[in-house]
């Protein structure tokens, strides 16, 4: 240590000076007050020496503090970006950005750490986090900072987490975000919405759908922001489920904004079936209308819509919607609104043509203890209240022998046959039952453990 060698050059220097005058000085005093200076100097020399030693030896460990102390002070802001240069450990696992990168691109990266290398060069390093993805844009694009900010204020699973952001250079920002595999549009080139009859949803799609209106519930009455800006492009899937990103808007949200995210969702539906050449399933065409009309604060169990729910999970919310409406309080407002809103319908006729559950059908007809009149009152008529009991009626008779596909065969419907032998008597009438429920403040949340 150079430090060290000055002083103790010094502190020699000093003791021979004194040794020589205490030697060779015959004046009592002027021996006595130089012998006083040069011990005091000695000993300050020895402080220093000591001093020196004992800040050299913790320079590290100041260093490390100091840079410790800064991230938490960050942090405490609110500061997710690091914004310039970091100390660089040889064990981290580094990837290095030109000052004209631009665009997406994926690297696996650990530790928080920014080493400029040269000029227009910088390493990254990103601890503990995997796989990422970030994307350069330039440092006057208001709209990418937006988003940016919105996203580091959201800790939601349907919601692209932002991790942090620094500056490559003077005109240009780096937003590290958590990785995806693709975006919605390119999904959909490899995907497609329903099967080649159009009948049967993919599975799948409905799960994205259905994780983007939770990440827009999210946003709507826990932040009270909108996103704004909802489009194939900033729905991205994360092993197998949807997540939104690209939020634009920063302000607090007004009523309107409520409607336009659902409304923007639904335009991209649409949009995806016209590029495929399919029509839209009619139980997917009435939630679309359903989502892009309906007032949002009725949207809280838009999650539990029968269009998400498994085949067993939708007879059972048959069942409990029966129950709500015999039982329930407002039994005649029920009654009178789904009947109004579905109006008639010649279901009798299709149980008829497929046969299958036609002895559920004409079960009162063959019970000899009934009346005339008490047989007129318990049979079937064409109204929507009329097809709800039949259907708790098919769920109830399921274990009767003569509830087959097929009369000639001795194997059981499966709960996914039943299930659909049932939507296609009236394909409207489960998103109807849904919007009439919810009216009449009925939030169903069903479970596949409801009926065994």
């Amino acid at each position: 240590m150079r430090g060290d060698k000055e002083a103790v050059n010094i502190l020699v220097s000093l003791t021979l000076i004194s040794a020589f005058v205490f030697v060779y000085s015959d004046i009592d005093v002027l021996n006595e007050i130089l012998h006083e200076i040069l011990s005091w100097c000695a000993r300050v020399g020895v402080a220093l020496v000591l001093l020196m030693v004992v800040i050299q030896s913790r320079m590290d460990v100041f260093r490390e503090l100091s840079r410790e102390l800064g991230d938490r002070i960050d942090e405490n802001l609110g500061i997710s970006g690091l914004l310039g240069p970091r100390r660089h450990h040889a064990s981290c696992h580094c990837h290095t950005i030109r000052e004209g990168t631009s665009g997406f691109m994926v690297q696996k990266l650990r530790h928080d750490l920014i080493k400029k290398i040269y000029d227009g060069v910088y390493q990254v390093n990103v601890e503990n986090i995997g796989r990422v993805i970030y994307n350069v844009a330039p440092r006057v694009d208001s709209l990418s900072r937006e988003s940016y900010n919105l996203a580091v204020a959201c800790s939601n699973e349907f919601v692209l987490k932002n991790i942090f952001c620094f500056n490559p250079n003077c005109n240009q920002v780096c937003y590290v975000m958590e990785h995806y595999e693709q975006n919605f549009k390119q999904w959909l080139q490899e995907n497609s919405l329903s099967d080649q009859q159009g009948k049967n949803l993919n599975p799948e799609c409905l799960q994205i759908l259905r994780d983007v209106l939770r990440g827009i519930g999210y946003l709507h009455r826990v932040k009270k922001r909108c996103h704004g800006k909802l489009n194939e492009t900033n729905i991205v899937i994360v092993n197998g489920r949807a997540k939104i990103t690209g939020m634009v808007n920063d302000i607090s949200k007004t009523h309107l904004d409520d409607y336009s995210d659902y409304k923007h969702l639904a335009t991209i539906v649409r949009r995806s079936f016209e590029t495929e050449q399919h029509d839209i399933p009619t139980e997917l065409k009435l939630f679309l209308t359903y989502i892009s009309k309906t007032e949002p604060s009725r949207l809280l169990n838009i999650e539990n819509h029968p269009i998400f729910l498994s085949p067993l999970q939708r007879l059972s919310y048959r069942v409990i919607a029966h129950t709500f409406l015999y039982f329930g309080k407002s039994k005649r407002s029920f009654a009178l609104a789904l009947n109004a809103k579905l109006g008639e319908c010649d279901w009798k006729l299709n149980v008829r043509t497929t046969g299958t559950f036609v002895m559920v059908l004409d079960r009162y007809n063959h019970q000899g203890n009934l009346s005339e009149k008490q047989r007129k009152i318990v049979e079937y008529k064409q109204t929507a209240i009329s097809f709800m009991r039949f259907c708790r009626n098919v769920v109830a008779h399921l274990k009767d022998n003569n509830v087959k596909r097929d009369p000639g065969r001795c194997k059981k419907l499966t709960v996914k046959e039943v299930e659909e032998e049932l939507n296609g008597y009236w394909p409207e009438f489960m998103p109807i039952v849904h919007e009439v429920l919810v009216e009449h403040g009925h939030l169903m949340v069903v479970h596949d453990a409801v009926l065994k």
